[in-house]
């Protein structure tokens, strides 16, 4: 009996020796993500503050929200949908192939370059890396597509006297334009690395491209400022932005090719492996005693290509509502009030660039990898993987509910004393109402971290059916979000604040199917899986200690103030002692 369990035994270890390795290689990769987004936020974050200085709101409103929306647009139409297929790998069999095992297949295939010319074997590693090269060229191919059409559309908005209003307008938007297209130039090395987990090489290049963006931005306002009398507009404006953007393109360009030319110069793989090649199949019929092969030569696979084709349908419609906000306020807003909206989200959005787009990336791939590792025999995943997929996605949640609790608790009566500190009381104090909107910013935050993260464990598992079924749905959450907009921006008049509750109003809804799709997907799991789902809320001690701290930062805000700077001491001072107190309660 026991030697009949032994190879079950062996599997089961293996398997948990898989997922610990896929953890600490994803953690490790978390926290290389989460320290460039801190490097590249807080430089930006700081740039801002001089550029707020010495541009017009108007000029930092088209950059922030016009010209940021033209590049995210070409960027997430282009790429997002096939990117979330590729990490994926198309099947079970891609996901189980661990780096090791690529990184050993690439080098025996540059000793012995005969694939160069032939098809490849879809059956091999090097077969089920080259399936996913082949296709993330489309994006390529799809971007620049994208990138004429957007580019052209705002060109043909820019009259006249908007371009003479607005000094080099028209050359800004062809140069965030290029910069996107050459982006999307390298995203086969980009899909290469991720899938080979090689997060040191993503955060050396984008902090290198982060850092020179930033230092151009920097160096060209005040440059500009410096070209510019009797208080008028910065020579360079906008210009400035669409300069430094490019070059942070050319460098993330520059950067992957550098580095994978130089695994080719030492052997580790070969040159042809990073272009597409026609691979091979082979389906054999017959009996016992005859058997019939036949070979199938094709350059996409088709199951992993529609399944980049129905994400990229969402991604059209994630967009919307992704980017709704700033489609929505160019359109119902003035420039000024644009400017005025990316003020508050420079701030707002930290938090969310730092951590919570690096824990949604590498939660995506880890989900994608740890799950789609079927039971040849049931089709379904081990306990052990779905144990701890349960595990990492309750502690993500958890963790953004006790982070939404300190936005909410204690940074909504904090915003006015934070934008007076920082840039003074031309912000704090303006008909902009600039601290009230980031009050309900700050409410808005946790709702994008639960979202981001269970939305990515959708994308990360669900089958073909699943995602078409999602489609439809994406099409109600994105009339559910303008509506929501209209009715709080243009019917209520509540200018940025109506945006941030439509927004909390659409991610809400969001948050609530991608709820039900994960109790489904572990419903088939034991009792213990369950309820284990349930494990995301903190303590009621802990929930009180929040409630009651945010009372007493609230009538510290209207009895002592924050006007002066010993009344901002005081103010924070309270802040910090309920803060500690908090901790302790924890």
């Amino acid at each position: 009996m026991s030697t009949k369990t032994e190879p079950k035994d062996r599997n089961n270890n293996s398997s948990q020796n898989d997922n610990d390795h896929l953890l600490s290689s994803t953690t490790k990769g978390a926290s290389y993500l989460i320290l460039l987004q801190l490097i590249s936020r807080m430089l930006t974050f700081i740039l801002h503050q001089v550029v707020l200085r010495y541009t017009t709101a108007e000029t930092f409103g088209i950059a922030s929200v016009k010209l940021e929306l033209l590049l995210s647009t070409i960027l997430f139409i282009s790429r997002e949908g096939y990117r979330c297929a590729l990490v994926r790998g198309g099947d079970a069999s891609t996901t189980t192939t661990t780096t090791k095992d690529t990184t050993d297949a690439t080098s025996s295939a540059a000793k012995n370059d005969d694939t160069r010319h032939t098809a490849v074997p879809d059956n091999t590693v090097a077969g089920l890396e080259q399936k996913v090269t082949n296709i993330s060229y489309i994006p390529t191919a799809l971007g620049l597509v994208t990138t004429c059409f957007a580019c052209g559309y705002y060109l043909s908005t820019i009259d006249d006297v908007v371009a003479s209003t607005y000094p080099h307008y028209r050359t800004s938007v062809v140069l965030f334009g290029a910069a996107a297209l050459i982006e999307l130039c390298v995203e086969p090395l980009f899909i290469m690395a991720l899938n080979r987990m090689y997060f040191q090489l993503r955060v050396s290049v984008e902090g290198v491209a982060v850092v020179l963006r930033c230092l151009i931005t920097f160096s060209l306002t005040l440059l500009g400022a410096r070209q510019v009398k009797d208080g008028g507009d910065n020579a360079y404006g906008v210009l400035a932005f669409a300069l430094a953007q490019f070059v942070f393109g050319l460098t993330m360009a520059l950067g992957y090719a550098g580095f994978f030319l130089y695994k080719v110069k030492r052997n580790e793989m070969t040159l042809s492996s990073l272009f597409p090649k026609k691979l091979k199949s082979s389906d054999g019929i017959g009996t016992k005693l005859v058997t019939l092969i036949f070979f199938r030569e094709y350059w996409f696979d088709s199951a992993l290509t529609t399944l980049g084709s129905t994400l990229t349908k969402q991604s059209l419609l994630k967009h919307v509502l992704t980017e709704g906000d700033k489609m929505l306020v160019s359109v119902l807003s003035s420039d000024s009030d644009q400017g005025v909206y990316a003020f508050v989200v420079n701030y707002g959005s930290l938090i969310v660039r730092i951590l919570f787009q690096p824990l949604e990336e590498t939660g995506r791939t880890l989900f994608s990898k740890l799950l789609g590792k079927a039971d040849s025999v049931n089709g379904k995943t081990s306990e052990d993987s779905n144990r701890m997929a349960i595990d990492v996605l309750m502690l993500i949640i958890r963790f953004h509910v006790i982070l939404g609790l300190v936005f909410m608790c204690f940074a909504t009566n904090y915003t006015s004393t934070l934008i007076d500190l920082l840039v003074g009381r031309k912000w704090s104090q303006s008909a902009g109402n600039a601290p009230v909107v980031l009050s309900f910013y700050c409410v808005y935050v946790p709702v994008m971290g639960i979202n981001g993260i269970t939305e990515g464990f959708v994308q990360a598992v669900a089958s073909k059916s699943d995602l078409a079924k999602l489609s439809y749905y994406m099409v109600g959450f994105s009339l559910c979000f303008i509506g929501a907009g209209i009715l709080f921006m243009h019917v209520l008049q509540l200018g940025a604040i109506g945006l941030v509750l439509a927004n909390m109003f659409n991610l809400a809804i969001r948050i609530g199917y991608s709820w039900i799709f994960i109790r489904k997907f572990f419903s088939r799991s034991d009792s213990k899986n369950k309820l284990a789902l349930t494990s995301w809320l903190p303590s009621g001690a802990t929930l009180l200690a929040f409630g009651v701290s945010w009372v007493i930062t609230r009538c510290s805000e209207l009895w002592i103030g924050w006007q002066s700077l010993s009344q901002k001491a005081l103010h924070i001072g309270v802040g910090g002692t309920c803060f500690a107190l908090v901790c302790l309660v924890m």
